[in-house]
């Protein structure tokens, strides 16, 4: 929501959802802002059954952009590592990140807290929130308590001796690392707040929630129990999309299929990978029975393993012209990258003259790249295949652009 909200100002004070909007009501919200909170709207709510209440209150609805998320999300985490000020730095997921802070003076830790959040607002114009404990559960109470009250002014720091105080005042659902399907017997045992549950003897907590819950348990009494380690490297890297409209438009195909294989691309090099493998797929739409079917999809195995936006784009483009048949409606088309390797052993084709030099310009070029379009926003420079934003050449009106990322095992 901060994202899509710094840029467009003009929506500031007003009701705003982020959805996946398919453009028929299709979608459910995935976020919402204080003024969509208050007229009624909650995450998870199917956009046909708020139809009324979107139209009536003027709601914006904003389409998800999950691609725009992550380059933000890199680039804040960039910054963050560049300052060397966060020890033992585990980014958790696309809007957080843990780490450790060598301080036990909390006037001290607050300089250094803020440091990082006026750092994180000049460079991305996003707000953040911040919390200090002595274990991640606690750190991450404390930044439950720094969103939830304005008086922390996005900065809430734990000490051990403000802790009990501080967990009665936390529902125990909204505890980090508490499922939601325990919820429901947690709170049938009486247990309202973070302070009860913690109250609890651990042979009980094990007995009921097990490992997990007792880890939960130890860190909310003080003790560290949860080790973060950095996501490990995906073993496969897919963008798809379902469009708001059918196309019958192999160019329309190419151009978003490329859209695809660059993003999916710029990640396998952002994880340090290459792969082996490069696959499409196409599908009409199989809630219109009316129209002739079409579902298929192509593999094709690369000489060498890469993680060359331009080999894997060539690539795409020869599986769409076995795939590709005319006269039909496509709904959905994706790019999967498979057989990932570390990018560090890359094994050279015997019969490629001049590989090596090649492979280094090609890295070179990739490179400046993705350092341009980090610095100036994403595809500020791509391919021509992959067309622009203006380019309405050939595009079904309401054909989404914005891609989805799935990990595949």
């Amino acid at each position: 929501m901060s994202c899509e909200l710094v840029s467009r100002p003009e929506l500031k004070g007003t009701p705003v959802v982020v959805a996946n909007d398919n453009g028929n009501n299709g979608g459910i919200i995935l976020a919402l802002n204080p003024e969509a909170k208050a007229i009624g709207l909650k995450r998870g709510n199917p956009l046909f059954q708020v139809t009324q209440i979107i139209s009536q209150n003027h709601v914006t609805v904003i389409d998800v952009h999950h691609h725009f998320y992550h380059e933000v999300s890199h680039h804040i985490m960039d910054e963050v590592r560049k300052t060397e000020m966060v020890l033992d730095f585990v980014q958790y997921s696309v809007d957080e990140f843990f780490g450790f802070m060598p301080e036990d003076n909390p006037s001290q830790l607050r300089v250094y807290l803020q440091t990082l959040k006026d750092l994180i607002l000049r460079e991305t114009g996003i707000p953040v929130s911040c919390g200090a404990g002595q274990t991640y559960t606690l750190a991450k109470t404390a930044t439950w308590f720094a969103k939830h009250y304005p008086g922390y002014k996005g900065i809430c720091i734990m000490p051990a001796d403000k802790r009990e105080q501080a967990l009665a005042n936390v529902p125990v659902k909204d505890v980090w690392g508490i499922g939601r399907r325990s919820i429901k017997t947690i709170e049938q045992q009486g247990i309202k707040t973070a302070l009860d549950y913690t109250q609890q003897s651990e042979a009980w907590v094990h007995r009921m929630f097990g490992i997990i819950g007792v880890r939960t348990w130890k860190e909310l009494n003080g003790t560290p129990a949860v080790v973060l380690t950095s996501r490990e490297r995906q073993k496969s890297i897919m963008y798809s999309r379902t469009f708001a409209h059918m196309t019958e438009s192999k160019n329309v195909l190419m151009r978003e299929l490329s859209n695809y294989a660059s993003a999916a691309t710029r990640k396998l090099r952002e994880q340090g990978s290459i792969c082996q493998t490069v696959s499409i797929f196409l599908a009409t739409n199989r809630h219109r029975t009316d129209w002739p079917q079409y579902n298929n999809d192509q593999t094709i195995r690369l000489n060498t393993a890469t993680d060359d936006s331009m080999q894997i784009i060539s690539a795409v483009r020869r599986l769409l012209d076995e795939l590709f048949r005319p006269h039909y409606q496509y709904k959905q088309a994706g790019v999967i990258l498979g057989q990932l390797q570390n990018a560090d052993g890359v094994q050279l084709d015997l019969f490629a003259p001049n590989q090596a030099r090649d492979n280094a310009r090609k890295k070179r070029l990739m490179q400046a790249m993705d350092d341009i379009n980090k610095r100036f926003g994403s595809n500020q420079i791509h391919f021509a295949v992959q067309g622009t934003d203006a380019d309405k050449s050939e595009q079904p009106a309401g054909f989404m652009r914005p891609h989805k990322i799935d990990d595949i095992d």
